[in-house]
């Protein structure tokens, strides 16, 4: 195996990219663990450390068994699988067939799934047309005005671009239909993309605070979000030392349930992440 030596100028340069890093990693991480350790810790003391004085799981069971908490988590799961399959459909049925130089009137296409990325009229004209179509207090007012996103389009059909084409009309020469390509041959290879921008849909439908607020009037319909910051925000000034430390740790584990089903599918596309972004943003 033939080992190429490093300058000390190169060597300088990754050993200072590793610190600095290091650095920034540490910065993410410390915060994270410290919160994760009050969730876990039966005492009253908030000074910071990354291990926990005590151990309990009363607050995860507190939280868990809590019908306030369990109905908002489930809604939050409910309207995530839902925006998640709608999104990737309605994503996938866009970017396929403007990724194909055939398509007539391509460009103009393109410019029109283009414009809402230049232009945004803000949230106004999106609720009148919310509650013209009468989907006001209704899990379909959470999915079908936020299923596409101009970014997640324009990375699948840049990576849809990628496929060769002759790869394509072999198969049509072969008989295949367009639905068969599709699903035969274009998908599979679109794995990268997909994990991709379905990550982005599933963030951001887990994390959609704004429009549950403006759309659903039902408390019994609302996500673990409005849930979760209606815990931060609410006032313990009044309450004993130990209501106030019950209360912390109570917002605290439940910030961690909420970023539970996040970090459990993060690590599985992780390693799609990168390819999918870089070829679906630098192709055409």
């Amino acid at each position: 195996m033939l080992l190429i030596k490093q300058t000390l100028e190169e060597r300088a340069v990754k050993a200072t990219s590793i610190i600095v890093m290091g650095l920034f990693a540490l910065s993410v991480l410390l915060p994270i663990m410290y919160v994760v350790q009050l969730t876990f810790s039966t005492s009253s003391d908030a000074s910071f450390r990354i291990f926990p004085r005590g151990f309990t799981l009363d607050h995860y069971k507190y939280v868990l068994e809590n019908k306030l908490i369990q109905g908002p988590f489930l809604n939050s799961l409910f309207v995530t699988a839902c925006s998640l399959v709608v999104s990737m459909v309605l994503t996938i049925g866009i970017a396929y067939p403007l990724a194909r130089r055939e398509l007539v009137g391509r460009r103009m296409l393109n410019f029109i799934v283009l414009l809402p990325m230049l232009l945004s009229l803000g949230f106004l004209p999106k609720y009148l047309l919310v509650k013209d179509l009468g989907m006001l207090n209704s899990f379909t007012a959470l999915v079908f005005p936020a299923a596409l996103n101009t970014f997640n389009i324009l990375i699948m059909r840049n990576f849809l671009e990628s496929i060769p084409s002759e790869l394509i009309e072999s198969a049509r020469i072969d008989g295949c239909s367009e639905i068969k390509i599709l699903f035969k041959i274009v998908l599979p290879l679109s794995t990268a993309a997909l994990a991709t921008i379905g990550l982005f849909y599933m963030v951001a439908s887990w994390n959609n605070y704004l429009e549950v607020i403006l759309y659903i009037n039902d408390p019994s319909m609302h996500t673990l979000q409005v849930v979760l910051r209606t815990l931060v925000m609410e006032n313990s000034m009044d309450s004993t030392s130990a209501e106030q430390t019950l209360l912390r740790n109570i917002q605290y584990t439940t910030i961690v349930v909420a970023l539970i089903p996040v970090m459990i599918v993060y690590p599985f596309i992780q390693k799609y992440f990168v390819k999918g972004v870089l070829v679906g943003s630098v192709k055409g």
